[in-house]
C-alpha cells in the first residue's frame, strides 16, 4: 500500500514536471495570447502566466480583456467537470511578476477628462481582479518584482510565494504621482491583518520591500533563496492544498474572500476616481519619466493645481 508521504511526493514530483514544462513554453519569444492557461488532471493544479515578457508583464487594456475572458472560461470549466483544486498565477520569463501599468498608456491619460478616466481605471481594476471570481485558491508565484498595479493584482492572489533579493513588491504610486489603484489600499491592509500604521506609512512613501522584508511583515506565504526556485516553492504549495478534500477548499476559499472583500467595491470606486484627478494634474508624467531616467520626481505644489474638468 502507498504511503500518504510517497503519494504527496509523488504528486509534487510530477507537478514539478509539468509546471516546469510550462514555464519553458511561457518564456518562448512569440506567442500570440497575452494570458495563457494549463492545468495537469493528475495533479489537479493549474498556471496562468502573464504572458508579456518583453514588457515585463505590464498591465494594459488589452491585456486585461484577455485575462478576463480566460478566467471566464476557467470559472465555467471549473464549473462543470474540471478537476482542479489550486492555481498557480505567475508572470513570463524570471525578470518580472509584472511590472505593473503600462507607461504609454498612462501617459496618454492626460488626455482625457476625469470621469472617463475614472470609469476606465474601474473597468481595467476589475478586468484583472475578477481573479477573486475563481473558486479555487490562487497562489502568486513571483519570480521577479511585482509593481504597482501588478503588485495589486499580486496581493488579490489568496497566497504569494517570492525569492529573496530587492525590489520584490513595490507599492510606488505615490513616486508616480498617482493615488494607488486595483484595489491596493485595500488589499494591502487585509494582507497585513489591519496594520494600518505599517499600511500607511508603505503607501504614502512609495517603497519598494525586498523579498525578506515582505516575508517578514506578512506579505509572502513562502520565501526562497532564488528565483529559479519560486515556481517549484509555489507547486508545493498548491500540491498540499490540491491534497485535501477538494469541497471543503473551495468553500473555505469563498468564506476567506467573503470576509476580506468587504469593502473592496467601494475602495475600487475611490481608487479609480483618485486616479483620475491625479491624471488631470499638469505634472502628471513627472514620475513616469523620472523612472524611466533613473532620478527623483520633480513634482509640481499642491497648490499648483487649477486644471478642472
Amino acid at each position: 500500500m502507498v504511503s500518504r508521504a510517497s503519494l504527496r511526493v509523488g504528486l509534487e514530483c510530477f507537478a514539478r514536471q509539468r509546471l516546469r514544462s510550462l514555464r519553458s513554453a511561457s518564456s518562448s519569444t512569440v506567442t500570440e495570447s497575452l494570458v495563457s492557461w494549463e492545468y495537469d488532471i493528475g495533479s489537479k493544479l493549474g498556471i496562468i502566466v502573464l504572458n508579456s515578457p518583453s514588457t515585463l508583464n505590464a498591465l494594459t487594456v488589452e491585456m486585461g480583456k484577455e485575462f478576463k475572458s480566460l478566467v471566464s472560461h476557467v470559472n465555467e470549466q471549473l464549473s462543470s467537470d474540471l478537476n482542479v483544486n489550486a492555481i498557480i498565477l505567475t508572470g513570463a520569463g524570471d525578470r518580472a511578476f509584472s511590472a505593473g501599468g503600462n507607461f504609454e498608456w498612462l501617459r496618454g491619460l492626460k488626455d482625457n477628462n476625469v470621469s472617463y478616466n475614472a470609469d476606465a481605471m474601474l473597468s481595467f481594476y476589475k478586468s484583472f481582479l475578477c481573479i477573486r471570481q475563481l473558486p479555487v485558491p490562487v497562489i502568486a508565484a513571483m519570480k521577479g518584482p511585482a509593481v504597482g498595479a501588478g503588485a495589486g493584482l499580486a496581493l488579490a492572489c489568496d497566497m504569494r510565494v517570492s525569492s529573496k533579493g530587492p525590489a520584490r513588491l513595490g507599492l510606488n504610486f505615490t513616486r508616480l504621482g498617482i493615488h494607488s489603484g486595483m484595489g491596493t489600499s485595500h488589499l494591502l491592509e487585509v494582507a497585513l491583518g489591519g496594520r494600518s500604521s505599517l499600511v500607511n506609512e508603505l503607501l504614502l512613501t512609495g517603497k519598494m520591500l525586498d523579498g525578506e522584508e515582505a516575508f517578514e511583515v506578512g506579505l509572502l506565504n513562502r520565501l526562497v533563496d532564488d528565483k529559479t526556485m519560486v515556481l517549484d516553492e509555489a507547486t508545493s504549495l498548491a500540491a498540499q492544498i490540491a491534497q485535501q478534500n477538494p469541497f471543503a477548499v473551495r468553500s473555505m476559499t469563498q468564506t476567506l474572500r467573503r470576509k476580506q472583500d468587504d469593502g473592496l467595491e467601494a475602495c475600487l470606486q475611490r481608487e479609480a476616481y483618485a486616479q483620475a484627478l491625479c491624471y488631470s494634474r499638469d505634472d502628471w508624467g513627472e514620475g513616469l519619466d523620472a523612472v524611466v531616467e533613473r532620478r527623483d520626481p520633480t513634482f509640481d505644489d499642491y497648490h499648483q493645481y487649477k486644471k478642472t474638468e
